[in-house]
This record gives structure tokens, sequence and C-alpha cells, in this order.
């Protein structure tokens, strides 16, 4: 599955450990990209799995996982090109 998404959301995905994989492939690198419950507003997701996994837009909040990445943002929410 591949998805365009608009060069400004991709200059400020900064910090992706996989070379945008999952624009060609959906994927996160060699693993699925995170299950998500809901997106909450313009930067959020909230995950459906609540482990840690080293991803530098996976962020602890409070008992849950939550994605900042503004790539996996965009495809979720249909602002791709």
């Amino acid at each position: 599955m591949k998805h365009q998404v608009p060069a400004e959301i991709l200059k400020k995905t900064t910090q992706c450990l996989h070379n945008f994989s999952c624009l060609e492939t959906g994927n996160c690198g060699e693993s699925e990209r995170c299950a998500h419950e809901y997106v909450d507003g313009d930067c959020v997701i909230f995950l459906h799995d609540r482990q840690y996994k080293a991803c530098r837009y996976r962020l602890a909040f409070g008992d849950s996982q939550i994605c900042c990445c503004p790539t996996h943002h965009a495809i979720l929410k249909g602002t791709t090109g």
C-alpha cells in the first residue's frame, strides 16, 4: 500500500528511524505500523498497544502510549496526496 504525504508534513517528520517505509509498505520498518485506538486533534494518536517500543515518536502518557509522528497522523487522517 503506497501513501503520498505532502512535503511539508514529511519535513516535520525529522526523527524517522525507518526511512519512511510506511509510505511504501504500510509498515514501520520490519514491523507493522502501530495499531491505534483513536486519533485526537491534529497531532496525537492513542495507540492500542500499551507496551514500550523503541520509537522516537512513541511516548508514554499515563498508562497509555501515544504516537506523535506527523506522517503516521497524516496517513490515518487521510491527508495524503
